[in-house]
């Protein structure tokens, strides 16, 4: 998707793309995966985020991707709905850094709760 926003919303040009049959298959298969993610998003609110915001463990980079995945939501929205080419440009930014963030987010997530599950198991030996 970034090739697309690189090419029809900030007018660069860009050698990567897809073909033309391609392109709405993508955006669909695009569509469906942010589902999925908003509905792992309410089940993992379920369990694992709850308990982790009780333990206050690994927190901040947790919020920071459910805020990230939320706001994704609202700017993937704003990308259908919103009547403004200057709105759409900056919902399209947005969603494209957010996209990038939640990566980021994940990675430092599963490393920073990595360290944590190797602490916990040591303070477990000594004790």
């Amino acid at each position: 998707m970034l090739p697309w926003v690189m090419e029809f919303k900030l007018q660069w040009d860009v050698d990567l793309s897809l073909s033309g049959e391609l392109r709405l298959p993508a955006v669909v298969m695009h569509v469906l995966l942010g589902w999925q993610m908003l509905m792992l998003l309410g089940a993992l609110w379920h369990s694992h985020i709850s308990a982790g915001w009780r333990k206050k463990l690994n927190h901040r980079s947790g919020l920071m991707m459910s805020l990230s995945l939320l706001a994704q939501a609202l700017t993937g929205v704003g990308l259908y709905y919103l009547s403004s080419e200057l709105a759409q440009l900056a919902a399209s930014l947005l969603h494209t850094f957010l996209g990038l963030l939640v990566c980021v987010g994940f990675v430092w997530h599963c490393c920073h709760s990595r360290q944590i599950r190797l602490q916990s198991v040591k303070h477990q030996r000594i004790l």
